[in-house]
């Protein structure tokens, strides 16, 4: 791993204890737009406004567990990156079928079961890695950042439970964004690093200005204690195995998001990032179900990780794992304060649909950097295009899919990220059949050119979603290896000989290797170049001279000779 240049505070680095702090609230500010569900989910469960707190407190409690399980990276579980955890109202129709088969009692029991199968699905991520391609991962980022655009979006146009956006909120929305983009863009250090802390106190000062709150908001935020013990409501626990299967897709989606997360994450702190790094994914996999769990017996609401708070690490400059404590100690003091997530839940939507804009435009473009890094064929494009098009097209036409969609899908149904790296994932795997790891052409020793070889390697490369970095290497020094045969006459040129050089082209997830067979003498591989003097005096030097350059040119090179004479040229690229 490589520090990017944009990250001051990096994955071990430590920060001082008040900048730690603040970007700690930073991250707590912006995690806590969706505690909203919380509420909507109490009001499903038609639950007290005192048992509401508690399932506030207990989300709260079980995500300060999540952010320390996914940074410590011990034992197997947690990616090691500083990867918050947010509530989702993705989860909402399985549970609610949960509650209807099995009572109130059964959500809870429901959410240890998409726990449990997070974790199995974290261990099969890491078993499939040909079908969870670079590609998928791309396209989970993407979605990500896409989904988080859309959110803040909705927010800004649609505030107030569905009322219509006023000049107030247009004017909220353009100094948050506004001030979060200029100390981002146009400042360094401390401003940079509290870019979006600053942009939502710009945004909260003009929402009391021009929005200010009314009396049932201070009604109710005055009614709600400053203290309160957090405690398990006693509602129950129990599973109605009618409901198991819709809650083993749900929990299959919600891994799939959270594989995008850690993908981000991946991508954000490391600037030498070529693929996924499938056993950090399965351990971040795994410790959101573990959290799951927990919540479950906490009575919380089920919770996945946040890729918009990956990104504010990343765009902010401190993507340290030290962070992680700080954001699990200020999560577990306000768990026992319900009345400043109240205060919190009172803002206008106008400064939290900013700062999820601002946070769309990092997540978006990384995962349109990944899919870029790998050379794509028809594949691989018909995977990625279905993939989004699925996935941005899910929000505007969710009721449209709902509607004529029937009863039984609707548990697959359930946001635009998992829709559309689910049918990539599909995909991906279908394309798999037919698309093999191993390709052979013969060339023509004295007649083929430059052109024909580099055609049959990219062709490869594009087919097995090679970088195209990789790819250029091996189409240069295959070339130099085939002057080297024939100009220096390596190859058997007799008349009864074959005269053809046979390319194989091997790939695996680390290396592309070009293997080249040929009826002939060996080329001799020069561990030294030659000197001045051996260059002008000896015949063999400028073939030694060529073994040495060759060597240079592909990461490792190996020669063997059988019997019949037949000599295999092996040059090895590191992916």
């Amino acid at each position: 791993m490589r520090k990017p240049d944009n990250i001051t505070y990096w994955l071990n680095d430590k920060p001082p204890r008040q900048i730690s702090l603040v970007l700690a609230i930073q991250q707590f500010s912006f995690l806590a737009v969706y505690l909203v569900v919380t509420p909507l989910f109490a009001r499903t469960l038609q639950l007290t406004h005192e048992q509401s707190l508690q399932l506030i407190s207990a989300t709260l409690l079980a995500s300060a567990v999540g952010v320390l399980l996914q940074s410590l990276g011990r034992w197997g579980v947690g990616s090691g990156f500083f990867c918050p955890l947010q509530t989702t109202s993705s989860t909402f129709s399985a549970l609610t079928m949960a509650k209807v088969m099995g009572g109130i009692q059964a959500c809870f029991g429901a959410m240890a079961i998409i726990g449990l199968s997070q974790v199995v699905f974290g261990f099969i991520f890491s078993r499939l890695r040909s079908i969870f391609s670079i590609q998928v991962a791309g396209i989970s980022v993407m979605l990500i950042g896409l989904g988080l655009g859309h959110n803040g979006l909705k927010l800004i146009m649609e505030p107030r439970l569905g009322q219509e956006a006023t000049s107030a909120d247009a004017i909220i929305c353009v100094l948050t964004l506004g001030t979060m983009i200029a100390c981002n863009v146009w400042s360094s250090g401390y401003l940079r690093l509290f870019s979006a802390f600053i942009g939502l106190g710009v945004g909260i000062g003009a929402s009391f200005w021009l929005d200010p709150m009314t009396d049932a908001d201070w009604i109710l935020f005055y009614d709600t204690p400053i203290f309160m013990l957090p405690q398990p409501m006693n509602i129950g626990w129990s599973v109605h195995p009618d409901s198991i299967l819709p809650l083993l897709v749900t929990g299959l989606f919600l891994a799939l998001h959270g594989f995008g997360a850690v993908i981000a994450a991946q991508r954000f702190n490391d600037a030498d990032w070529k693929r996924p790094d499938m056993t950090q994914v399965r351990q971040g996999v795994v410790a959101e179900g573990l959290t799951n769990i927990i919540s479950s017996f906490l009575n919380g609401i089920p919770i996945t990780s946040s890729g918009g708070a990956v990104s504010l690490a990343a765009a902010t400059g401190c993507t340290s794992r030290y962070l992680a404590y700080w954001l699990a100690g200020i999560m577990t003091l306000l768990a026992f304060m319900p009345r400043v997530i109240i205060f919190w839940e009172m803002l206008p939507e106008s400064v939290m649909g900013s700062a999820m804009i601002f946070l769309a435009c990092f997540t978006t473009m990384a995962g349109l950097q990944i899919i870029a890094s790998r050379l794509l064929d028809n594949r691989k494009i018909l995977t990625v295009g279905i993939g989004l098009l699925l996935g941005i097209s899910y929000e505007p036409l969710r009721d449209l899919i709902l509607k004529t969609a029937p009863d039984a899908l609707e548990p697959l149904l359930f946001s635009g990220v998992a829709f559309g790296v689910m049918a990539a994932v599909m995909l991906s795997g279908m394309f798999r059949v037919g698309d093999h790891t191993r390709r052979r052409r013969t060339f023509d020793a004295l007649h083929s050119s430059l052109s024909e070889l580099t055609e049959f390697l990219e062709r490869q490369g594009k087919s097995w979603g090679a970088r195209s970095e990789v790819v250029r290497r091996a189409e240069f020094a295959t070339w130099q290896a085939f002057e080297i045969l024939t100009e220096h006459e390596m190859v058997d040129m007799r008349e009864k000989a074959a005269k053809t050089i046979e390319v194989e082209t091997i790939f695996t997830e680390f290396s592309f290797t070009v293997i080249l067979r040929y009826y002939g003498i060996t080329v001799p591989l020069a561990m030294h170049p030659p000197t001045h003097e051996q260059l002008l005096h000896s015949e063999h030097a400028v073939l030694q001279m060529a073994g040495y350059m060759l060597r240079r040119l592909a990461d490792r090179v190996d020669i063997h000779v059988n019997n019949m004479n037949t000599c295999e040229m092996r040059l090895t690229f590191n992916d």
